[in-house]
């Protein structure tokens, strides 16, 4: 069976818990329910049973037969739908009105002191109160009972919409929740995700020189006996190929920490118009190999803090890749300067520019739309530079792009 997803396992564990939380409190509210209908019921038998006696009491100051006062007392009290009777000190009644009423036990007495409990009975459960009462030498029993079919009634009414509810409560729970959880999961698997994608391209990156070696390399031990010329060939090829190892590592491994947040900046007060007029003389060397031209206007000091390393990278990342980008007899031109809300270094190459299909993959690692240039880059170049540029608040972006070349504009803030 299909491993189920992380989302819904979350889900389903926490539709699980709403359901245990949801049961206990629907278990509780209809103990309640029927504690307090219970207590509810107990008062108006309270009130019932005073009521009776009261009445009982004045019927035999009256009259001291207790019968007769007992039937009086019983066709005075009106009690609808009520059980209420007058029983002597032995039990027996003397006068009763039952109104459905079938204890199954045997009345109280009056030795047996007040009693409230639940009576069983054919036609439901009954509230029943007895309450031996001393009317001077005599003593009677008052005994009144209510059904509890109103409270019952009021149970079963507030389970059933449990019943009905829940369920669609948890519907919608779940439902919520799987969105959560993918809300929740979302930079996880957005990570996840980038992780396979890098070490897929970084596995596909690095096979290719290591195959360039080991290729070289079995071929000049192929034979027993070569001359000085091919070993030298040799090792250039391995040289070269481990150079492009050796970048390619170190690219990712700043990634990666990147990634981890492992790589924390170093700032210190440096001034960005030297830092850029260095890294335009580094480049200098590459550019004239390729017949390219870099232009430069001068600028004012603009001192600013920031990782002195990273921001010498990026810089350096921008520039070759443009000087990489431009046809022989082109030229790279950089303009540096302070605006009211940034520092802005504009690097512009007069090369054919990047298509307009191609313009959003320029910063995602890996990517090379020259194919004749990837034996000279790791297509990692562009990425780090944005990254050093989001670590000191700042962006890098393709400000324009078109026939006469394009134009990348890094931002830091002022």
């Amino acid at each position: 069976m299909k491993t189920l997803s992380l989302r819904v396992r979350l889900t389903i564990w926490y539709t699980l818990a709403l359901l245990v939380v949801l049961s206990l409190f629907g278990a509780d509210v209809l103990w309640q329910l029927g504690r307090l209908g219970l207590h509810r019921v107990d008062r108006e038998l309270d009130t019932l049973s005073a009521t009776l006696t009261s009445v009982v009491r004045d019927e035999l100051n009256e009259q001291a037969n207790a019968t007769a006062a007992a039937e009086e007392a019983r066709s005075t009290v009106s009690a609808p739908g009520r059980a209420l009777a007058i029983l002597d000190e032995r039990g027996t009644p003397l006068a009763a009105r039952w109104n459905g009423l079938a204890l199954q036990e045997r009345l109280p007495s009056g030795a047996e002191g007040p009693r409230v409990w639940t009576a069983q009975t054919p036609a439901g459960a009954w509230r029943v109160h007895s309450l031996p009462q001393r009317f001077g030498n005599a003593t009677l029993v008052l005994l009144v009972a209510t059904p509890l079919s109103d409270a019952r009634r009021e149970q079963r009414e507030v389970q059933e919409a449990m019943l009905i509810g829940i369920p669609i409560v948890l519907l919608l729970a779940g439902a919520g929740g799987l969105y959560l959880a993918s809300v929740g999961l979302r930079p996880i698997t957005e990570a996840l995700r980038m992780q396979r994608q890098f070490t897929a391209d970084a596995s596909h990156e690095l096979r290719t020189p290591v195959s360039v070696v080991r290729a070289a390399a079995e071929v000049t031990l192929g034979r027993e006996h070569r001359d000085e010329a091919e070993y030298r060939e040799a090792l250039a090829i391995v040289g070269g190929q481990a150079r492009r190892l050796s970048r390619l590592v170190e690219d990712m491994l700043v990634l990666a920490r990147a990634d981890a947040g492992g790589y924390p900046l170093r700032p210190v007060d440096l001034y960005l118009d030297e830092l850029v007029a260095d890294c335009r003389r580094a480049v200098d060397v590459l550019a004239s190999e390729r017949g390219v031209r870099i232009e430069s206007g001068r600028s004012a000091e603009i001192p600013y803090r920031g990782d002195e390393d990273l921001l010498r990278q990026l810089v350096l990342n921008v520039l070759q890749n443009a000087v990489q980008h431009t046809p022989a007899g082109g030229s790279v031109a950089v303009d540096l300067r302070r605006e009211l809300d940034a520092v802005r270094i504009r690097i512009t190459d007069s090369g054919p520019g990047i298509a307009a299909d191609d313009q959003g993959r320029i910063f995602d690692r890996f990517v090379q739309l020259d194919p004749s240039r990837r034996a000279q880059g790791t297509g990692l170049g562009l990425p780090i530079a944005r990254w050093i540029a989001e670590a000191h608040r700042g962006s890098l972006v393709l400000e324009k792009s078109g026939p006469g070349g394009s134009t990348f504009c890094v931002s830091l803030p002022g």
